[in-house]
């Protein structure tokens, strides 16, 4: 359990993974991004528990919500998802240089996307169907964001109430278990088990209506 804290250094300019046999090479940013710019745990769990249930995301449109470094949405394209990852227009630009680093095309997979803006204009300026999975990385983190997350998460729960949303989180503070007590009054919340970190918890949510 202490091996993904080994190997996930936030300040190296680099960093190399194997996840699902796939070697994937990430360059960090830390100076200019900050947190964002960086790996984290949640996102080498996340990846990790997608390639060992690869058919929850296989064939299927997915939406990443604060991709970071894009090291989740890189795996998920391995995988075989149609991904779309997103994140603010200046830290989206670092995803789009790890995209490319690993081979695919980050036009097509990078978008620039602030969270509670109007999805109806985001799909439709970059031509994105509704997604059927939702995922996200240590996005409950910063408490002045979590109003403009919900709102994203339930404009896009409006979008397709069949889609599914995977988080992986680090629970720090009483403000992140407080954000997902509200969260539970929208979705259903699932904890799901996993083998990868005890510190890090993957929930499943999916629309009450």
């Amino acid at each position: 359990k202490q091996w993904y804290q080994r190997r996930v250094r936030v300040h190296l300019p680099m960093q190399s993974f194997r996840i699902g046999g796939n070697n994937i090479q990430i360059l960090q940013n830390y100076s200019s991004t900050g947190v964002a710019g960086c790996v984290w745990r949640s996102s080498v769990v996340l990846s990790e528990f997608f390639c060992g249930y690869p058919l929850l995301i296989r064939n299927r449109k997915v939406l990443e919500l604060g991709a970071g470094t894009g090291l989740l949405g890189i795996i998920c394209h391995k995988i075989g998802a149609d991904v779309v990852s997103t994140d603010h227009a200046d830290v989206i630009l670092n995803a789009e240089k790890n995209f490319e680093l690993n081979q695919i095309n980050p036009n097509v997979h990078c978008k620039a996307l602030n969270w509670g803006s109007d999805l109806k204009i985001f799909f439709e300026a970059n031509k994105l169907q509704p997604p059927d999975v939702i995922i996200g990385a240590d996005i409950i983190y910063i408490k002045e964001t979590f109003h403009l997350l919900m709102k994203t998460l339930l404009d896009l729960k409006d979008t397709n109430p069949n889609a599914r949303v995977y988080l992986a989180c680090q629970i720090r503070y009483e403000k992140d278990n407080l954000f997902l007590h509200k969260i539970k009054e929208h979705f259903f919340m699932e904890t799901v088990s996993h083998k990868y970190d005890d510190s890090i918890r993957i929930i499943c949510l999916f629309s009450k209506a």
